[in-house]
């Protein structure tokens, strides 16, 4: 049986300069509600938060990871809900925004496109099994 990927934090050192606004997150609070509107996505810069779908923590992710990233790309509901685990520090990340970064470190949509197909192939390693 295969292990789940591991996703590889992204290194904030590459927003330098950048004044990313950040939001602080009281453990136990709901970031993102299940089905809900998005056209926000976010990265951990502190903490660490749950990726909850039908009750159940299917996904833990820490400083330097991303999560709504979906529904900023597809503008369709949220497929999860997301509770802070720790308190926390996020970035939020609009459209507007997230152009805008992609424009001045064009990097950052490929570590987003890694942390997609690290999602996908750990659900296929799910429903494989």
């Amino acid at each position: 049986m295969e292990k789940p990927l591991v996703e590889r934090p992204i290194n904030f050192a590459i927003f330098k300069g950048l004044n990313l606004p950040e939001l602080s997150i009281k453990a136990g609070q709901t970031i993102i509600a299940e089905g809900a509107k998005g056209e926000t996505m976010y990265l951990v810069r502190q903490g660490i938060v749950d990726v909850v779908v039908n009750d159940t923590v299917i996904e833990q992710i820490g400083a330097g990871g991303i999560f709504g990233e979906m529904a900023l790309i597809d503008h369709a509901e949220r497929s999860a809900k997301i509770i802070a685990n720790t308190d926390a520090f996020v970035v939020p990340l609009d459209e507007k925004k997230f152009i805008a970064l992609v424009a001045k470190v064009p990097h950052f949509s490929l570590l987003v496109m890694r942390t997609l197909a690290r999602r996908i192939r750990n659900l296929n390693l799910r429903v494989g099994n």
